[in-house]
């Protein structure tokens, strides 16, 4: 048998034979992609980014693009098949040259250009998609809106309250002009009937836009907001009555009792608060008779409970009533003593005297002197600033008290007086 590999081995064994088929190979390759290269091919260039510019004069007067400045388009192009295979978006440019004539917000329709933006250029461009564009222009606005909680949780056992909570209460919008000053009002809103008792959870709810009508809003799609959705927490928690009351100071002897409109609301919040709440009172305020004078008294006063509890019952605000008017005034000008060191200080009021208004029963107002009145000047503590000072001028509350046997009447009023206070 004769040997192939031998002869195969002599024919590559001489380099003549390697240059020869070398030279074939390389002509064979050339002749290919000469012809190639003379054959026309069609290509589609995607995802070119659209180029879109107001003019300057716009741009100062704080318009912009805020429908149509993400867009994309695509382009036809024909030529060498080298050159359009390798093309891409970055080769290409897609713009309009009619938004410089936008002076005024509102929508647009624009037409498309494409050109070429790269050395590579034997080729042409046919057609581009889209070849028009809608786009629309306005003005930035922001706005901050607090988040309603419209969430209504319906349990079956009417001795507990879902307390709802969200976890976001306010959210920041912009956009265009146009649709944002159309907001009036955000709110997570939902119905929930699967809640247990003895069951507490989260839940994410988005966000509903409205109108100041009330009406909600839908086609928002230019404006962004730093969030879409708020994650709610449902708290399952007991029901109490408490009474309503208010700290009554500076009152006389016997004096009238305060009566509370509504004298009690229904609150939900954890046990173990409501458990600290003492006597099943709420406390919501002060009531003090040195501002009272001699008539019907209703003073209002807004709820306020304890970290963690609500009242469910619908009310946000309580009067506190007392009727004043069988008392009469007394008019009296007393003494200003003073409470002081006299062995280390010396003391000069700018007037030694005060006019006081009590309010008392009638035959006490008829009988009260300044003998039954002790007022007094306490320097307790406001003489700190003497100690590198020889003297010092102060304003400072005068103290008044009734003798006890005018404790059924009150001292109208505060009093302060001017006093130079010197070292002895």
């Amino acid at each position: 048998m004769k040997n192939n590999n031998s002869f195969l081995t002599r024919l590559f064994s001489h380099n003549i034979t390697l240059l020869i088929l070398a030279f074939l190979l390389a002509f064979s390759a050339w002749l290919y992609i000469n012809g190639t290269a003379e054959t026309d091919s069609s290509v589609t260039v995607k995802d070119i980014p659209i180029e879109l510019e107001l003019s300057d004069a716009a741009v100062a007067d704080g318009l912009q693009i805020f429908k149509g400045k993400d867009e994309k388009a695509s382009v036809d192009v024909r030529g060498n098949r080298v050159t359009v295979g390798s093309l891409s978006s970055s080769d290409i440019i897609v713009s309009s040259n009619q938004t410089g004539s936008i002076t005024s917000p509102g929508y647009s329709t624009v037409a498309l250009q494409a050109k070429k933006s790269s050395i590579k250029s034997n080729y042409d461009i046919v057609s581009v998609s889209p070849s028009s564009l809608e786009i629309f222009v306005d003005r930035e606005m922001e706005k901050v809106l607090p988040i309603d909680n419209q969430i209504t949780v319906e349990l079956d056992d009417k001795n507990h309250y879902a307390n709802v909570s969200l976890s976001q209460n306010k959210v920041s919008l912009s956009g265009p002009e146009t649709q944002v000053s159309m907001i009036a009002s955000v709110a997570v809103v939902d119905a929930i009937d699967d809640v247990k008792t003895d069951n507490s959870g989260e839940r994410q709810e988005k966000l509903h836009y409205f109108d100041e009508d009330g009406n909600e809003l839908n086609d928002l799609d230019m404006v962004m907001s730093d969030i879409d959705t708020v994650n709610v927490t449902i708290t399952v928690q007991p029901i109490v009555s408490v009474d309503l009351a208010v700290n009554v100071s500076n009152a006389p002897d016997d004096a009238p009792a305060v009566s509370m409109k509504p004298s009690s609301v229904k609150i939900a919040g954890p046990q173990d608060t409501l458990d600290e709440i003492e006597n099943n009172t709420v406390v919501i305020g002060g009531l003090d008779y040195s501002k009272l004078q001699n008539v019907y008294v209703n003073q209002k006063y807004n709820i306020t409970l304890p970290s963690g509890c609500k009242v469910i019952s619908g009310e946000t605000s309580a009067v506190a009533s007392v009727d004043l008017t069988s008392y009469y005034p007394a008019y009296l000008t007393a003494k200003i003593n003073s409470k002081i060191d006299t062995s280390t200080y010396s003391v000069e009021f700018a007037s030694n005297n005060v006019d006081l208004t009590i309010y008392g029963p009638e035959e006490k107002a008829d009988t009260i002197t300044s003998s039954d009145v002790s007022v007094v000047a306490d320097f307790t503590g406001l003489l700190d600033d003497m100690k590198d000072k020889s003297s010092l001028s102060l304003t400072i509350p005068l103290k008044i008290t009734l003798s006890s046997d005018y404790s059924d009447c009150w001292a109208y009023g505060s009093y302060t007086t001017t006093v130079n206070v010197s070292k002895k």
